[in-house]
C-alpha cells in the first residue's frame, strides 16, 4: 500500500506537451531569478542607507530600518530557495514557506514594537487597543506557524525512518 505525504504536494502527471512544460520551468526560473535580484538590491541599498543613517547620527531609526530591511531580504532568500527546490525536485516544501510566515509575522512585532517604543507623543486608546490586538494576533500566528514546522518535522523524520524499513526490507528481499 502507498503511503500518501501531507508533507509535500508534487506536481499532478498530466501529458502536456513539452513546450508548455518548458515555458511553465522557464517562468519558474525567471521567478527565481527576479527574486534574487531584488533581494540582493534590496539589501544592497539597506546596507547604503544603514551607512548614511549611521553617519548621520540616527542610530535607533537606522538600527529600525536596517533590521527590517535584512528581514525582507531573508523572507526574499527563502522564496527563492523554495522555488528553486520545487524546480530541481518536482515537489513543493512547506516548512520553507511557514518559515517566511514566521519572518514575516516576527518582523512586524519588531517593527511595531520599535516604532511605538521610539515614538515621543502617547498613543491615543483607540490605537493603543489597535496595535495590542495587531500584535497578539502576530503573536498568535508566529505560534502556531512554529508547532506546524515543528510537527512537520517530527512527521518527515517518522516518514524517513519508514522509508528506510521499507529499503532495508526490499534490500533483505534481494
Amino acid at each position: 500500500m502507498k503511503k500518501v505525504s501531507i508533507l509535500k504536494m508534487r506536481r499532478p502527471t498530466v501529458n502536456l506537451p513539452s513546450f508548455i512544460e518548458k515555458a511553465e520551468r522557464s517562468v519558474y526560473w525567471l521567478v527565481a531569478l527576479a527574486l534574487m535580484a531584488g533581494s540582493f538590491v534590496y539589501l544592497l541599498f539597506v546596507i547604503f542607507q544603514a551607512g548614511k543613517g549611521y553617519l548621520s547620527g540616527e542610530f535607533t531609526l537606522t538600527t529600525l530600518h536596517l533590521l527590517n530591511g535584512t528581514l525582507l531580504a531573508l523572507m526574499l532568500a527563502q522564496l527563492v530557495f523554495t522555488t528553486v527546490n520545487f524546480l530541481h525536485t518536482g515537489i513543493l516544501k512547506i516548512e520553507p514557506v511557514l518559515i517566511v510566515g514566521i519572518i514575516a509575522a516576527v518582523r512586524r512585532m519588531l517593527l511595531i514594537s520599535a516604532t511605538f517604543g521610539i515614538q515621543v507623543e502617547p498613543l491615543a486608546p483607540t490605537e493603543f487597543n489597535q496595535v495590542m490586538i495587531e500584535l497578539t494576533l502576530l503573536i498568535f500566528t508566529t505560534l502556531s506557524l512554529s508547532i506546524s514546522t515543528h510537527l512537520l518535522r517530527i512527521h518527515s523524520k517518522n516518514e524517513d525512518v519508514l522509508l528506510q524499513g521499507v529499503v532495508n526490507e526490499k534490500n533483505k528481499a534481494s
